[in-house]
Parts: structure tokens; C-alpha cells; sequence
């Protein structure tokens, strides 16, 4: 997905490690949703893509938060506003031979800044656009980038680019990848929704399993051609889901 920066100056934060004079106006969470960051890695190894750094005016102490990112999973959703990251990624048949996934990503829960940026670093991403905002005075793409300004309570920003995130192995199979994801407020780990929906052309692939395994807070339901994801955790989650060639 990508990475979120408030910018409470007027110019942007070009690096998720923010001053502490920043800081104190506004705590900054890290998420990265894929794929590394909802996407998938494409050809770079998972580690080096960086999904999104989120800021939120309002982290409430009273939300579970974990240290140093290990993984707990949530079996049921905390109180309080929870950021929910909404993904759509859709394999097809060209898919199979050079990478290139649809994604479709939809912030929900957005905190009020004056002024935020999307950051995507992906190492192939194109045609990145904007296919709707809620309570978003102004959104404009910038190369691999969003910029948002008067962002407003309740806002919603969903866009819509090609990523290289399928990545075939040498027996024949194939790999979807998710990771690192996480939100994260100083040393701590805070909870994050994420919902998932890989579509799969079923007459070319067969679903063979996910890891993590499907368990309380990892909720993961395959019908037809495609496979639903639902996790509430805390921490960094790697995840992946795995594919056989018909």
C-alpha cells in the first residue's frame, strides 16, 4: 500500500523518521501493507518495499500495542478507531507471465491534518490514480505519490494502480506476497484492520493455502475465484498466499 506522512509543515516529510518536535503535533504509525506493502513485491525481495507510514492525531493508549513488532493477532476487533486498509488485487492471465497486478486500496478512518502524503515504493508501479475521496479537500497523484490536503474526520481516499507483485517459482507455482505490514506510534505497535480480496482466473490457477494458516485474527474464506482475507493484529505481519499452475 503505501506510506502515509502528515505534514503539519508546509513543506513534505521526505523520511518516516520525524523529529521530535513533529512528533509532539503528531505521532506518526507506520504501515506497511504489502506489499510490501499491499503490493507484492514485484522483483525486489519483500523487505525493501515500505507500504505506509500513517500519522494519527488520536492514538488512544487504551488500544493493545505490542513492542519490537512481533505479531499478535486480534480474535476480536479493540475498541477505538482502527485504521482499515480495503484491498482489491487481481491476477489474470497476463498476470502469470510478466507480474502485473491490478490494486485497488481504500483507506478508511483517516485522521483530520491539515496536510498528508501517500507514499508508494514500489520498485514497478504504473498508472497510479485517484478513484474517489471522502472528506478530502484536495487530492492530486505526483509521480508515485498522493497528496492530501484538508483531511477531514471519517476521510476516505481509494485509488487504483498496476503493481509487480506476482512472483512464479521454478516448479511451476506461484507466489503472492504480502509484508512487512504494521502501524506503528514510536517504539510501540498499534492494531490495524486489513481486508484483502485476491482474484484468481480459476481455470489457470489452483489456490493451495496462505501463510500465516487460517486462525483467530486471520480469517481466510476461498470461494470460486477468489480469496478473502480479514486480520486484526498488532505488530508486523508477513503474509502470502500460494498458488498452483493448472
Amino acid at each position: 500500500m503505501g506510506r502515509i506522512v502528515a505534514q503539519p509543515v508546509s513543506r513534505a516529510i521526505e523520511s518516516s523518521h520525524l523529529k521530535r518536535a513533529i512528533l509532539a503535533t503528531a505521532p506518526l504509525l507506520v504501515g506497511c501493507l504489502l506489499p510490501n506493502c499491499f503490493a507484492i513485491a514485484g522483483n525486489a525481495p519483500a523487505e525493501d518495499i515500505e507500504l505506509e507510514d500513517w500519522v494519527n492525531e488520536e492514538t488512544e493508549p487504551s488500544v493493545p500495542q505490542v513492542s519490537e513488532g512481533e505479531l499478535v493477532f486480534l480474535s476480536s476487533p479493540p475498541h477505538g478507531r482502527i485504521l482499515h486498509s480495503i484491498n482489491t488485487i487481481t491476477l489474470s492471465r497476463t498476470s502469470l507471465n510478466d507480474g502485473w497486478v491490478q490494486l485497488r486500496q481504500c483507506y478508511e478512518g483517516l485522521d483530520p491534518v491539515p496536510a498528508a502524503e501517500v507514499v508508494y515504493q514500489y520498485r514497478n508501479m504504473r498508472q497510479l490514480h485517484i478513484r474517489s475521496k471522502t472528506n478530502i479537500g484536495h487530492a492530486v497523484t505526483r509521480e508515485q505519490t498522493v497528496q492530501l490536503t484538508d483531511v477531514q474526520h471519517d476521510a476516505i481516499l481509494c485509488i487504483e494502480a498496476e503493481a509487480q507483485i506476482l512472483y512464479s517459482q521454478p516448479d511451476g507455482s506461484f507466489l503472492l506476497r504480502n509484508g512487512p505490514l504494521h502501524r506503528r506510534f514510536l517504539d510501540g505497535y498499534f492494531p490495524l484492520h486489513v481486508s484483502m480480496d485476491v482474484q484468481f482466473p480459476a481455470k489457470l490457477l489452483q489456490y493451495v493455502g496462505t501463510s500465516p494458516e487460517s486462525q483467530p485474527g486471520f480469517a481466510v474464506d476461498v470461494k470460486d475465484q477468489h480469496v478473502y482475507i480479514d486480520t486484526w493484529f498488532a505488530g508486523t505481519l508477513y503474509s502470502e498466499v500460494y498458488f498452483s499452475g493448472r
